[in-house]
């Protein structure tokens, strides 16, 4: 089943055409389109605060994994003070990161039901201009025409005796 309600808030500035006659139209679609482009923008930069102190802590976490490892292998009967405090704070950096992630789901529901508008309901597929523009081509003298069909008719010999036997 396909789940249309995606369509069903769409911010386009182009929805009022009536507006108050004292207010100056493009202004107010300015102001709008403003407003919606400075919301994204803090909401992308809250995306990236949160990923990157996503990663940090499991960065931390993984370094206090290895040190644990450490000591258990250099030295499994003694340090435990030590390993007990490293699994304190491995678990503390777990809850940590848990919460991470339960921020980071938050804001992905924010995201999907944040309405869609003009910048957000297309992608660029690719962006490429190509221009068909013939270079300037230099008059050839006689003597350079006269040279170049002498190598083509040279080149190309056996294949000009075919076809004009089959005329």
């Amino acid at each position: 089943m396909v789940d249309y309600s995606v369509w069903d808030h769409i911010e386009v500035s182009d929805d009022e055409d009536e507006t108050h006659p004292n207010i100056d139209t493009a202004s107010l679609f300015r102001w709008r389109h403003q407003a919606r482009v400075e919301r994204m923008e803090q909401f992308q930069k809250e995306k990236e605060e949160l990923d990157k102190g996503c990663r940090e802590c499991k960065r931390k976490l993984a370094e206090c994994q290895k040190k644990m490892k450490e000591l258990e292998v250099a030295e499994p009967g003694s340090g435990k003070g030590e390993l007990e405090k490293l699994q304190a704070e491995a678990q503390q950096l777990k809850n940590e990161e848990k919460s991470w992630e339960n921020k980071l789901e938050e804001l992905r529901k924010k995201e999907k039901n944040m309405p869609w508008n003009v910048d957000t309901l297309s992608k660029d597929g690719f962006s490429k201009s190509v221009f068909n523009v013939k270079p300037e081509e230099k008059e050839e003298t006689e003597e350079q025409k006269e040279k170049k069909h002498k190598t083509f008719v040279e080149r190309y010999e056996k294949q000009i005796k075919h076809f004009g036997e089959c005329l």
